[in-house]
């Protein structure tokens, strides 16, 4: 610090009119024992480091440091002084930061938790015309499509009538046609949350070409993540089930209007009733129980925390790491990722040319449930309040993309089923669960 100013009391600190106002400045306040800091990008070791501080890349001094989030002004920042992340929390000795921006894969920063599934179908008699018959799905939803071209047809007409299919009699099945003229072939793309649905087969008239290591990871559990079939979240009554409230203000905002209309629930049901029915008349054993809507929607329904229970005992770090570099080989013999969203994150970093930041890829990773939690609980909704959230404050003032309460849905490294894995949702505030094929954002953290 430039320098350290004390006082007896918050009276004398705020009537000193000469204190520093200009540059990095610490106040200490004797009778309180609480230090205060004035000026423009006051910076503090990592002791001193709170929510919504600036984790900065001292280029001249070759360390990580941090400004005190409510003096930072962008423009005012030294040279000297690189960004690389934004304090949300604290555990223990460690001190958690957000990346800056959300991830990218493949140019984007929305992606699916696993990697679609491809096949090719070839062996098309396009001269002398033909038929083909091929099958979708299993059991009772297996349907059979047969497919007609003439002398001279083209693949782009077998693609037509494919697609024509998928808008139609299996447009809920997920999957998607293109045309490789390169290799004389159609590739089927399957996006879907079943493996019923998933599953392709050649009756006749073609042949199917499917990868080396025939699987479907929107579909299939990673075998790495979980030991059973299923991994929970708990609130806050012991209810163990697959979302919880996360968000203080959306959770509140959503269920108060759109929980459920029921009468006669009593402490520790995982329905969530509305606020209109939290009465004497209606749920006389919720009213006993809590004095408001509020205390009640928190006090039951709120992700437990801290936990020893489910995917908030998962380590974001460990979990990335398991599944964010494995890959497979397609069916045009390339090796993709078959995870994205790990993957975005782990590749995710912070450098300064010709030196070390301790922050490069490798050095984040994709929350787990637990940290997402941490994240987004304080969260303000949107702009209107960004300067009452240190987190979104930092974010907005370097022009960096914020992470609002009711901004996006992020994912985790949390897996749920075979075909779901944790995220937060923005739509209700709560850490829930969504299929691995959607596309959603990934917002990296670390810790130093």
């Amino acid at each position: 610090m430039s320098q350290i100013n004390k006082y007896a009391d918050k009276a004398a600190y705020e009537s000193d009119t000469a204190r520093l106002r200009t540059l990095s400045s610490e106040s200490y306040i004797e009778n309180d024992g609480v230090l205060l800091y004035d000026g423009v990008n006051a910076v503090v070791p990592k002791s001193a480091a709170g929510v919504g501080d600036l984790v900065v890349f001292n280029k001249t001094e070759g360390v990580l440091k941090f400004i005190k989030g409510a003096t930072l002004v962008a423009d005012k920042m030294p040279a000297e002084l690189v960004p690389a992340g934004v304090v949300y929390g604290r555990h223990g000795d460690k001190v958690r930061i957000v990346s800056l921006e959300n991830a990218i894969f493949n140019g984007s920063d929305e992606m699916r938790w696993a990697n679609s599934y491809e096949v090719a179908l070839s062996g098309f008699d396009l001269a002398a015309g033909g038929t083909a018959v091929l099958t979708f799905g299993t059991g009772i939803y297996k349907v059979d499509l047969p497919l007609t071209w003439g002398a001279g047809a083209k693949l782009s007409d077998i693609h037509a009538q494919i697609n024509s299919f998928v808008t139609g009699q299996i447009k809920d099945y997920g999957w998607a046609s293109s045309v490789d003229e390169a290799n004389s072939r159609i590739i089927m793309s399957s996006n879907t949350w079943s493996p019923v649905f998933s599953t392709i087969g050649v009756v006749s008239g073609c042949q199917i070409t499917r990868p080396p290591e025939d699987v479907d990871y929107q579909t299939t559990l990673t075998g790495a993540l979980i030991e059973g079939e299923k991994e929970y979240i708990r609130r806050n009554n012991g209810v163990d089930i697959s979302f919880a409230g996360c968000n203080y203000k959306m959770f509140m905002q959503h269920y108060s209007v759109h929980g459920v209309e029921k009468n006669g629930q009593q402490p520790g049901s995982s329905d969530i009733i509305r606020e209109s029915v939290f009465t004497e008349a209606d749920n006389p054993a919720l009213v006993a129980a809590y004095a408001t809507y509020r205390d009640y929607l928190f006090g039951e329904h709120l992700a437990q925390y801290p936990s020893a229970y489910g995917a908030m005992v998962r380590d974001g770090r460990m979990n990335t790491a398991k599944i964010g570099k494995l890959r497979f080989v397609n069916i045009y013999g390339e090796s993709v990722i078959c995870y994205p969203a790990a993957a975005a994150a782990l590749d995710y970093g912070v450098t300064v040319e010709g030196m070390t930041t301790g922050l490069e890829a490798g050095a984040w990773w994709l929350p787990s449930a637990e940290e997402l939690f941490i994240l987004m609980r304080d969260r303000v909704l949107g702009f209107a309040n960004v300067e009452d959230d240190p987190v979104n404050r930092t974010l907005y003032r370097l022009g960096k993309t914020t992470c609002y309460g009711s901004g996006r849905l992020l994912w985790t490294s949390c897996e749920y089923s075979l075909s779901s894995a944790f995220l937060y949702n923005m739509y209700a505030g709560v850490v829930g669960v969504s299929d691995k094929w959607v596309r959603y954002s990934t917002r990296p953290v670390s810790a130093l």
